[in-house]
Order: C-alpha cells, then structure tokens, then sequence
C-alpha cells in the first residue's frame, strides 16, 4: 500500500514551499502518525532509518559496515533518497560489502545521461550531432509550450534499480522482504507525503530520490512523486509504525551555509529551505528515546553531488559509526544467533526461466506501441537474460520519443513473461536551439543561430518531419519528412529541400583574400535508405537544385556572377560506432557516397564525384587520439560546384582561415591527440581537454595531380571545453605555408563534409 498523510499550509507558508521547490527541497512539516502496526519485528534487534542527502547519503554503506562487523541485527529500515536506495537494497539481501563494492564502481556520470551510448542509437539520431543543437527540447501540445520537469529523466537510473531489485519481482508486500522496508517519497501535486509498503521495490525507491529538479517525477498510479526528502528526510515516524524497537537513526542531511558563502540569491533561497528542513529534521530526532542512537557523520566539505567520492563517503559513515561502538554495541546479539539471521537475510536468488510472453502497454502513439514490441520480441521464448533485456530496451529508448522505458518480470498461469512499459514524452513537436561563434582574433568573426522544430507520429507509421532554420554564416531553411517502413523502421523514404545562402571568401594560396561571393543554393531530393542495425545505413537519392553565386566585393577582373542547375543520383553508406563526435574517446565512423550529375530535364552539370572519410578514436585512461582522413575526387576534372571541396579552418589544415582552399580534388590527412584535465569522475563539471594535431593535405584541381607535391604540413595546440552550448575550442594553428591563426570556435572534432 502507499499511505498518504496530508500536509497543511496558508499564506506565508504556501509561499516558502513554493520557493522550496524552486530549490529544489520542500521543508518537512509535521504529520499525523499513520495508525495501526503491521508485522512485529523479531525481538533483540534494531530498526535502521537512513535519511536523505545525495551523495553524502553514501555514508549509510560505512554504518551498515560496522553493524553487521559488531554483529547489531537488523529487522525493519525505512529511507529517504539515497537513504531508500541504500536501505531498500539492504532491505532486498545486499550485505555491506556489496553495497560498498556497487556504490564505489557504478559509472555515476553515466547515471545522469538517458539516452544509451551513441554507437547504440539510430542513425537518424546520430545526424542531429551534426546540427550542433542543444539536448534541451522545448515541447509543444495542446496549446501548452513546456520543457522537460528535470535536468535527467532518470532512465538508466531506473534500468539500475529494476537490475538491482529483481530477486524481489515477487514480493509486492515490503513486509515480505528478507527485511521490511519502508520507502518515503511526496506527491507533488497535493504537497502529501507518500509511504510505500508494498508494490514494485524498484519504483518506490526511484520515487523516493525523485529530486525535484535534477531528475523527473515518477509517476505511480495517480501521483506525481518527487524526493520524500520534501516531506520526511529522516522517516522514524514511518519505522515506528512497523513496531517497536530501539532505532539507529543516520542524518547525513547537508549544513548550513557560513554567511560568506550566501553572496546570491539561490545560495540565499537554498540557506531558507534548509533552514525550514533543519527544523522539522530537528523536531524528529527530538523524540527519540534513551534507547535509540543517533548517528550524524562527520561528512567535511562533501556535497551532495560529489558521487566520485563514493568511498570517502563510505569512509566517514565507517568514523561515525565506530565513534559511537559505546552506545551500538549494547544491540550486539551472539555470532551464533547473528548469523542464522543474516542467513535468512540473505538475497533470493531467482531464475525466471523460459520467458513465455511479452506484452507492451499501449501508449498514446501506435507506432510509438509498435517500435517497442518490434526492439523487445526477440526476448520472448528464450530464457531470461538481464544483459540482453536491458540491451533491447535501450535500443527501443533510443528512438528519442520516450520518456522513460521501464520493464518488469510477471507471472501469468504459472508462467514468467516480460512486462514492458513506455512512457513517452508528452509533447507532439518540440524545438531545439543552438549557437555557435567563432572568431580568428584578426578580424574575421562570425555567428550561427540554429533552430529546429520536429513533429512526432505525424502519421499512424510515426513519421517525423523535421524543420531547420539558420541565421548568421549560414542563412537559410531545410525541411525533411522522414517515414519509416518494415519491422521496425529499417527501411525509410525521406524527401527533402533546402534553400541555403552564405558567403565564401575567395583566397590566394590561402592566405590573401582577393574576393568574397554570395551562394545561393536550392535543392529538392528524395532519399531511400536501409538501416537494421544501429551501426551502418546504405542511402540512395535523387536530387535536383541550382546554385547561383555572386561577387559581392573584390577584384573586378574575377567574374561577377555564375548559375548552374544540376540533377543527379547520391549512394552512400555509413559506418559510425563513435561514442561521441564533440570529443571521441573510442569507435569508428567511416562514410563514403559517390554522386552522379546528369544532364536531365534541360539541367546543364554533367561528372561524378567520389568522397570518402573515415575517423578512428581509441583511448587509454585519460589519453585520446583521433586519427582521421578526408579523400574526394572527379575523375572527370569537371568544374561544376557540387564537385567543389574545401580545406582550411582549426583541424582542418589549421594555419588557414574557414574555407580558404577549394579544389575539385582533396586529399587530408590528420591526428589529434588530447588529455582530460582535472577531476575525470564529476557529474556536473565542464570536461576540459588539452590537446594538440598534426595535419597534412592540399587541394588540386586535375585528377592527375592528386597528392603530387604541393602538400602542406600544418598543426596545432587548443585547449577544449565541453559547455552546456557545445564543445568549445580555443587554439593556435600554423602551417609550412607560412599560414598561422589563432581560433575561438564552437564545433565538434568532427565534421561532414562541406561544413
């Protein structure tokens, strides 16, 4: 059950809690008792409540360590937070060892990002790197403009805990635990604090760290749960309520602020809200009795985010619990009894078997319903596998229209089956926004404003159309509709068209500019494609367009004007298992397309064009390479500017302006190397690079001339930065041109072609 205890509050009142939940904390205000008790605990042992604070709560481990070294027993824990995570686990038969061990080797930083690894998702999502657009979707429906209702959706967060909880899949009663358990969260609609006593372990916990702001509410039934630190961060009321027994009570609650560190208004909004949360905590360890123990670690400078710190923190709640051995040690039972309870303690171990049967919970989109089924229906008929359940899932996760994908295992007549339950995100269009500066320190500078608009299941086979405005560098409007077709879209149609207008100097040897044109390009194109598989994509498309370029300055003698239409045929294929293309620590990514022009329906460009580029990433420790080559030709020699290809820019034989050599041949050939900087295990901070490239490649203009001579050597040195808007590069380049230039740019390490 999921006991409800409604909170009162007028005027004033109201408005400090809505400031609360600006901070992201509710102070906790006092709550009727819940009446009635359920299974009486075993005599001569202890209940254990673990309050709420983040990563601070990781001192919980260091308690449970010395509990079960002093043979204290446990039989009932009830948590908030991180306090439920460390104590519905311990309630599930984890030991402090284990907990320890999974606290200080999970991938943290990995917790707080949703999607599944890059090389997993499809290549669809995999093209919107290269749009250089910020995660952030601002979504529409109903009339209604939102954004989503926390930083993180906690999907991974939530795969984690259905992995970590499984041998409880069939105990819905907390009570039936190897340890009863109680996890406390808060409806954020009502302001009520939630109890949950039985139901899915792993949700109650996910409810119960819900922390408004950094991760999304839970919704369980009717309500929209958040942290129950908003209501109760250190739940005794609710262990009281199993029975009576002496507690071990655990505040690892953060401190308050020194008046030195309140110099803006959020440290000022954060210092009320704990001050309102100190006191309610404060009135809550106030009835404890002689025979309870409460245990306030020594926690330092440890904040609550500071997850890298994992065994600092398991280190200190070990002080504070031996600190206290006095008072802890008159709990002690015989080794003899302590371990005939910790037997029967001990994680379930389970085996599903053959599962039978799965089934999808529709939601509000049937393609959306479809996708699922297609990503998990492999599971079915085989026996149950932890890794390939969460491998599907993920991959289904991956599409970008959901929310959160949950599963859980049921019995159905005796038989075990799969559960699958998507929650997608609730808008039918979102946009996303972007901007990128660069500029060279020698007058050159420039802007790019991006913004995308993308409508979700636009028809009943979740087509997606997609809508692109620039202004800046770059003006101009592209729009595709992409349909998917076949079991689980491998197959895919996509007409498109474009009209695109930016400026492109003109350079001598690359190092005097001598004129500048304005290009204006329109295109229409069809494309059909086959991807089954995350990792590769084979494409062909019919395009037809017109370019049309126009000196705006320069020399007089060069001509002023040239217009050419074209209609052709592209094949391409794509191979890309690169885990990122801002800063690529592993995987591949390798495209090649060969590009037909014909003179159809009165169009006057005739030649082929072949590109190829491949980029290879590989890693050790804190040590990266990126080894790279871009290769273009026309066989032909034919001038037509489709064939164009351009050289120049940081990374791109730095040394060189943007652009500053154009050919119809291209030959380049990179590396770059760079080392993360500082603390590589914290979630929140900016990822800081230094690194340094070595370039070489040219421009020709006859195929016969390709690689002969001319090649110019370049390099760099730059120090990057992984921003909120994009990875942002300051640097030196130069050239044996005798080309040189310093560089401020956003932008990847990676870019396509023409860019």
């Amino acid at each position: 059950m999921q006991r409800t205890v409604p909170q009162v509050g007028r005027g004033w009142v109201r408005w400090l809690a809505a400031c609360a939940l600006v901070a992201g904390m509710w102070p906790g205000m006092v709550v009727a008792r819940a009446a009635g008790a359920v299974q009486a605990p075993d005599p001569g042992c202890v209940g254990l409540v673990l309050g709420g604070g983040g990563a601070r709560g990781i001192a919980h481990v260091g308690v449970l360590k010395v509990l079960e070294r002093e043979r204290i027993p446990v039989c009932a824990v009830s948590g908030t937070s991180m306090g439920a995570i460390v104590g519905g686990l311990y309630a599930a038969g984890y030991d402090a060892a284990e907990l320890e061990h999974l606290v200080e080797h999970i991938d943290w930083a990995d917790m707080f990002v949703d999607d599944p690894p890059r090389s997993e998702l499809p290549m669809d999502r995999k093209d919107e790197d290269f749009r250089h657009l910020l995660k952030l979707e601002i979504g529409y429906r109903d009339g209604r403009v939102s954004i989503p209702a926390g930083l993180v959706r906690g999907q991974k967060l939530m795969l984690l805990l259905r992995r970590l909880t499984l041998s409880t899949w069939r105990d819905p009663d907390f009570d039936a635990l190897p340890i009863p358990f109680r996890a406390v969260a808060a409806d954020i609609v009502s302001g009520q604090k939630v109890v949950f006593a039985d139901g899915d372990l792993a949700v109650a916990i996910r409810a119960s760290m819900s922390v408004p702001g950094a991760f999304a509410p839970m919704r369980v039934g009717e309500r929209l749960l958040v942290d129950g630190g908003i209501a109760d961060n250190v739940p005794v009321d609710e262990l009281r309520a199993i029975g009576r027994m002496p507690m071990v009570v655990v505040d690892v609650g953060s401190p308050l602020l020194p008046e030195a560190q309140l110099g803006n208004p959020g440290a000022v909004l954060n210092q009320m809200v704990g001050v309102l949360m100190l006191e309610k905590t404060e009135r809550t360890l106030a009835s404890l009795g002689p025979g309870d123990t409460l245990l306030r670690p020594d926690l330092g400078d440890l904040s609550s985010v500071q997850f890298q710190r994992a065994a600092d923190a398991v280190d200190m709640g070990e002080r504070a619990a031996e600190a206290m051995l006095p008072q802890l040690r008159r709990y002690a039972v015989p080794a003899e009894r302590y371990a005939a309870l910790r037997a029967r303690q001990h994680r379930r171990d389970f085996d599903p078997g053959l599962l039978a049967f799965l089934d999808v919970e529709p939601g509000q989109s049937p393609s959306a319903t479809r996708h699922v089924a297609w990503a998990t229906e492999s599971l079915v008929g085989k026996p149950f596998d932890l890794d390939a359940v969460e491998r599907q899932v993920g991959r289904a996760y991956g599409d970008g229209r959901f929310e959160t994908i949950d599963y859980r295992l049921v019995e159905r007549d005796g038989r075990a089956g799969l559960e699958i339950v998507p929650q997608q995100k609730p808008w039918d269009a979102f946009g996303r926004l972007g901007l990128q500066v660069d500029d060279n320190f020698n007058g050159l500078n420039n802007y790019l404003f991006s913004a995308e608009l993308v409508f979700n299941d636009v028809n009943r086979l979740g087509a997606k159309w997609r809508n692109l405005v620039q202004l800046g560098r770059v003006t101009g409007l592209r729009t595709e509709f992409h349909q998917p077709f076949g079991r689980a879209g491998a197959f895919y149609l996509e007409p498109s068209g474009e009209i695109r207008a930016e400026s492109l100097p003109l350079w001598v040897d690359g190092r005097e500019q001598v004129a500048e044109y304005r290009l204006v390009g329109k295109s229409v194109g069809l494309e059909a494609g086959y991807s089954p598989l995350p990792q590769w994509r084979l494409s062909v498309q019919a395009l037809a367009g017109r370019d049309a370029v126009r000196r705006l300055v320069g020399d007089e003698t060069l001509v002023r004007t040239v217009a050419e239409s074209y209609a052709g045929i592209r094949l391409a294929a794509t191979w890309d298992t690169l885990d990122s293309i801002d800063f690529p620590t592993k995987g591949v990514r390798a495209t090649g397309e060969w590009l037909s022009m014909h003179p159809w329906g009165g169009t006057d460009t005739q030649g082929d064009v072949a590109r190829v580029a491949i980029d290879w990433a590989l890693s050790r420790g804190r040590y990266h390479l990126l080894l790279g080559t871009r290769l273009a030709t026309t066989p032909g020699d034919e001038a037509f500017f489709q064939a164009q290809n351009f050289l120049g820019g940081f990374l791109n034989l730095s040394g060189f302006n943007e652009k500053a050599l154009v050919g119809n041949q291209l030959g380049l050939l990179r590396a770059a190397a760079y080392r993360r900087l500082g603390d590589t295990q914290q979630i929140f901070a900016v990822p800081t690079y230094l690194g340094a490239s070595v370039e070489a490649g040219n421009v020709w203009n006859q195929a016969d001339d390709f690689g002969r001579g001319g090649l110019i050597v370049g390099g760099s040195v730059f120090l990057g930065f992984g921003t909120p808007l994009g990875p942002l590069f300051l640097g030196y380049g130069r050239n044996d041109a005798g080309a040189s230039s310093f560089y401020l740019t956003f932008g990847s390490l990676l870019r396509r072609d023409g860019e």
